[in-house]
């Protein structure tokens, strides 16, 4: 039993700093993001408006390209 809970805690050990790293960049792209919004609504600087224009694009093109998606699969199923 010794062995087998060895390997576990060492697996465990290394599947914990494999998703650290992996998990790193996506907090300092949240950090960036948080410190964008606090810049928009506070209306601060001069790239105020372009940063509502950005976040509104970047809503809408992944919503955008979902639907593109299902329209040509739809074309592809009936044709």
């Amino acid at each position: 039993m010794g062995a087998a809970t060895e390997a576990t805690r060492h697996a465990a050990t290394l599947y914990r700093r494999l998703y650290r790293a992996a998990v790193r960049p996506t907090h300092a792209l949240e950090a960036e993001a948080t410190h964008l919004h606090h810049v928009e609504h506070g209306g601060e600087s001069g790239e105020t408006p372009f940063l509502a224009v950005l976040g509104l694009v970047l809503f809408l093109v992944p919503i955008f390209l979902v639907m593109l998606g299902l329209a040509l699969l739809a074309a592809y199923l009936v044709g």
